[in-house]
């Protein structure tokens, strides 16, 4: 799905975020103002919120003791994609595609690492096998969808190579046809994205604001203890 599709839950999600920092930003922002006048609020309140962030996207990104990383946004999560499938497969990347169902494949049953993967596998395989299906079907030109539950998924073996996890099976459609294999491997996805750009953006927001703050801090001490502000700028 498209993030960027005007669809209600974007709008209403993007107008209770713009909300958010309207109304609990902007009323800090305001109050502070009031005290310590337009600029020195500004500061004050930025410094704080990007002071923050920090804390809150270090969370998200370390963890901490009882706390899990990756609680903030999320970026991609891992997810298996089918590559092949045929009655005879071959794949100069991974030639260990051959030996299937040989070593070093190995059942899920007989391995507690691969046990958790059997049923997302097992569902991206059918989703793979039904989308091929259909795009033959429309190079057929036959009207008509297959769904993913057509299809039956037995022999799953795993392995690794390089680091990617694949997975190997054998497949075939209840209405009909050759038994093929199909190949597809684990995308490790980028789950930490997010949380590493929000603290990245935090730590140099602050950073650009604490000079700033500083450098406004010593001209209201300045103002305090005997010089002038100018009217506009509020009080000091």
């Amino acid at each position: 799905m498209d993030v960027l599709a005007l669809t209600r839950t974007n709008i209403e999600g993007t107008l209770v975020v713009v909300s958010g920092f309207v109304i609990f930003g902007g009323a800090v922002w305001l109050l502070l103002s009031a005290v310590v006048g337009v600029r020195m609020g500004y500061l004050i309140s930025a410094t704080g919120l990007f002071a923050f962030m920090v804390i809150l996207s270090a969370l998200w990104a370390f963890g901490a003791p009882g706390t899990p990383p990756n609680l903030g946004p999320r970026g991609d999560l891992p997810t298996w994609f089918g590559l092949g499938a045929g009655q005879e497969l071959s794949s100069p990347t991974y030639p260990v595609v051959e030996d299937y169902p040989a070593d070093p494949w190995v059942d899920p049953e007989e391995s507690g690492r691969f046990r958790g993967e059997v049923e997302p596998v097992t569902l991206a395989f059918q989703e793979f096998l039904a989308e091929e299906a259909d795009e033959e079907l429309r190079r057929a030109g036959v009207e008509g969808e297959i769904t993913p539950e057509t299809f039956e998924i037995t022999d799953l073996r795993f392995t690794e190579v390089d680091g990617t996890l694949l997975a190997a099976a054998r497949a075939f459609a209840t209405t009909g046809g050759p038994e093929v294999e199909v190949v597809g491997h684990k995308d490790p996805g980028d789950l930490a994205l997010p949380s590493w750009l929000f603290l990245g953006a935090s730590v140099i927001g602050f950073a650009a604001h604490v000079p700033f703050l500083d450098r406004a801090e010593r001209r209201r001490k300045e103002i305090l203890t005997g010089g002038e502000q100018a009217p506009w700028r509020g009080p000091a």
